[in-house]
């Protein structure tokens, strides 16, 4: 379940200073595919585009330097062990005198951790907390790391509760101390869903900068990736979702993909070395050995200079280094290629095409789905294109998103017949258009209503067009076999118990029209494009906008070039545009106004601050920073009403956010304005 952790907002600038008590690290979404996000997280030495890594720096073995890093690979930050440097006298005197970025010639983004893992490694450590909160401090690290308590996979329930109880008292301590240095607070749990909601929970409370999810090594060594899912949707439960999260310990490329479309914002590891070590060489796919390859199946600029023989005779040092920068060069390039699928929508896509390359990882995709009402909330809603990667594509939480709907807000039209359509196999077209002389000789004969048969299951003609039926990309024979499936059989059947209409009828061909002409003999009622106008809105706007909006003479505009609709006109004025690529509305201010006059708030709301109202009234977007209030049926992409405080309504435009986002973000937009109204 989705906790309400809405705050108080403020009514100033959107940029305010931090007081004297508050770190100046600021965290904005800037695009999103569902739970992953592109993000920008601002430090006082600059800023790191997300989803990216932290290279692991440690300074008493620097094989690449953070500069090395930036120039090779674009590193804008990197994170370095707080623990390592406090307990060797010449790095801490060293750290005390330069602070951190100095100690590592460094002048970008620097996180420190605190001894957490060696704690967990070699039982105890030789400082306290306390202590190393006041160290960070000293050396000043653009984020800290509280010093938490590991909590590993294997261990009793009783014992992952103390774990999390001594976490939180640490954390708690550290917010005395901190004094305006930004730090991260870890969540713990073990593999303890409600243990770890809980923390993440309680740690949101408490003004921390960053939260990272611990505990996770020895779960991602193991292969153990459902867990791992289990892990992070818990914790993204209970966090407050205007922070950034970090997963620790997580530096395989295989991984990203998975763990950016649950949440995750930065990683860190120090994978890249160790492996190089072991003459490992990794891959968005898993890892190889040297001693395993003839040749290097990599682009890279390490793999483009030299082969196989070559590397296998350098000697250790000179090998390792080039291994280490072949590992960052992949780790990175698995990155641009998940915030591209981010850019794109496609990021569900190459989660499921990634996740072939093991099969515990493939498995853990039933982890994640079974999760679809949670994922749900962060869908939006809709995409430009379904690809059919495999069977746990249908298992997307837009396609539960779309069920439900049709059941809760779909009214069947009152016809006297329905005939269901068959998926075809080789259709080009909208089943509409494919079946339009069909359609047509039915409607000659009888009053009809039509449902085509499809891979997702039964789908009324009228959302033929709409996200995912109209965008689907699936070979068209594997389409008919997923329709003809036995999944979709019981759909079909469960559906057809379900109508009210005197007949239902199967097509097949003249001799559906001979016992059409035989049973149901009647005049045709159904009018395709106003039924499809009238379903679109309350599968969009919800039950009682198709009511709300097309009372009065209505007049549909189409397309020169394709002959569909475009805009709806109500005696006269222009209420709505239907988007010629996924079938939804976009609002016109008259369409607006009926909607916001039919509709109760909350709901289609997004209440703003008086501060904002004025600008929005402009054409000007909404920034989170003055959203008050927000409809928790929104979801991004969808259309709302803007308005203030007295519910008068100011604008129309794009959500951009969900709720708990718009409502806890003080930087970014959380609406796209269209149009003000003054």
């Amino acid at each position: 379940m989705i906790k309400d952790q809405t705050r108080t907002k403020g009514t100033t600038s959107n940029a305010a200073k931090p007081t004297e008590t508050e770190s100046n690290i600021k965290f904005e979404l800037l695009d999103r595919d569902g739970l992953g996000r592109a993000c920008r997280l601002y430090t006082p030495h600059g800023h790191l585009d997300t989803p990216t890594l932290l290279p692991v720096i440690n300074p008493n073995d620097q094989v690449l330097t953070a500069g090395e890093m930036r120039k090779l690979f674009g590193t804008q930050g990197v994170i370095t062990n707080s623990y390592i440097i406090y307990k060797s006298e010449r790095l801490h005197e060293n750290a005390l005198q330069k602070g951190v970025h100095g100690l590592l010639d460094f002048d970008g983004p620097i996180m420190t951790d605190s001894g957490t893992f060696q704690l967990f490694m070699y039982g105890r450590v030789n400082v306290q907390p306390q202590e190393i909160i006041e160290f960070q401090k000293q050396i000043k690290p653009d984020i800290g790391t509280i010093l938490d308590v590991f909590g590993p996979a294997r261990q009793t329930y009783e014992e992952a509760q103390e774990i999390v109880k001594e976490t939180l008292k640490r954390a708690k301590d550290a917010v005395d101390i901190k004094d305006g240095q930004a730090f991260a607070g870890t969540v713990q749990g073990s593999l303890y869903p409600d243990l770890r909601e809980h923390c993440a929970d309680e740690l949101s409370k408490l003004p921390f900068e960053m939260h990272p999810i611990g505990g996770v090594v020895p779960v991602i060594e193991q292969y153990l990736f459902s867990d791992l899912v289990k892990v992070i949707i818990a914790s993204k439960k209970g966090l407050d979702p205007s922070r950034p999260v970090h997963l620790f310990g997580a530096g395989h490329p295989l991984i990203f993909p998975l763990a950016v479309a649950l949440g995750c914002d930065t990683f860190d590891s120090a994978s890249y070395i160790k492996y190089a070590k072991d003459d490992r060489l990794l891959f968005p796919e898993g890892t190889k050995k040297l001693a395993q390859l003839e040749l290097l199946p990599c682009l890279c600029p390490v793999c483009n200079d030299t082969t196989v023989p070559e590397l296998r005779s350098m000697d250790g040092p000179e090998r390792i280094k080039l291994l280490a920068k072949h590992n960052l060069y992949v780790c990175f390039n698995e990155l641009v290629r998940v915030k591209e699928a981010i850019l794109e929508g496609t990021l569900w896509e190459l989660v499921e095409m990634r996740a072939r390359a093991h099969p515990q990882l493939l498995h853990s995709l039933k982890e994640l789905y079974s999760n679809w009402k949670y994922l749900e909330h962060f869908e939006p809603i809709s995409r430009k294109r379904f690809l059919y990667v495999g069977p746990e594509s249908m298992q997307r939480p837009e396609i539960k998103r779309f069920v439900n709907r049709i059941k809760d807000r779909y009214d069947r039209p009152k016809t006297k017949t329905i005939v269901m359509f068959q998926e075809p196999g080789n259709r080009t077209t909208s089943y509409e258009e494919h079946f339009y002389s069909e359609i047509s000789d039915v409607q000659k004969i009888t009053d009809a209503h039509f449902v085509c048969q499809t891979m997702f299951g039964p789908v009324p003609i009228e959302f033929d067009g709409m996200y995912p039926f109209g965008q689907s990309v699936v070979d068209p024979e594997l389409a008919r076999e997923l329709a003809s499936s036995p999944k979709v059989i019981d759909q079909m059947k469960t559906y057809s118990h379900k109508l009210t209409n005197e007949f239902t009828i199967i097509w097949d061909g003249e001799q559906t029209l001979e016992n059409l002409k035989m049973l149901s003999s009647a005049k045709n009622m159904f009018d395709i494009a106003e039924a499809r106008m009238r379903a679109v809105a309350d599968y969009q706007f919800g039950p009682g906008a198709a009511e709300a909006l097309f009372k009065g003479e209505l007049k549909f505009v189409r397309s020169k070039n394709t002959g569909k609709i475009r805009n709806i006109l109500l005696d006269g004025k222009h209420i709505l545009s239907l988007s010629a690529g996924v079938s939804l509305f976009t609002m016109r201010v008259p369409g607006a106004r009926l909607l916001h006059d039919a509709i109760p708030k909350p709901r289609l709301r997004v209440v703003v601050a008086p501060d904002s109202a004025e600008f929005n009234r402009k054409g000007k977007s909404v920034f989170s920073k003055f959203v008050l209030s927000c409809d928790a049926g929104l979801r991004p992409g969808d259309e709302v009403l803007i308005t203030d405080e007295e519910d008068t309504l100011v604008a129309i435009g794009r959500m951009v956010l969900i709720d708990l986002e718009a409502e806890a973000f003080d930087m970014g937009i959380a609406v796209r304005v269209r149009e003000g109204i003054k």
